[in-house]
């Protein structure tokens, strides 16, 4: 498989322009992809087990 012609790797920190060339590459990338679904599934269909009470509501005897 031959590389692509325009793909440089080179050793050492990259330049500014360098840097802004991949962000873009990266966000063009991301809104080109498909849109989640608007409302996605619960990860778990249970809830919280029976008797269960958020920490904090337990009554003082």
């Amino acid at each position: 498989m031959a590389a692509d012609p325009h793909l440089r790797v080179e050793r050492g920190t990259p330049s500014t322009t360098e840097l802004a060339a991949v962000l873009l590459v990266l966000l063009a990338a991301r809104s080109t992809q498909e849109p989640m679904a608007e409302s996605s599934p619960p990860r778990a269909t249970w809830g919280p087990a029976r008797g269960w009470r958020p920490p904090g509501t337990w009554t003082a005897t």
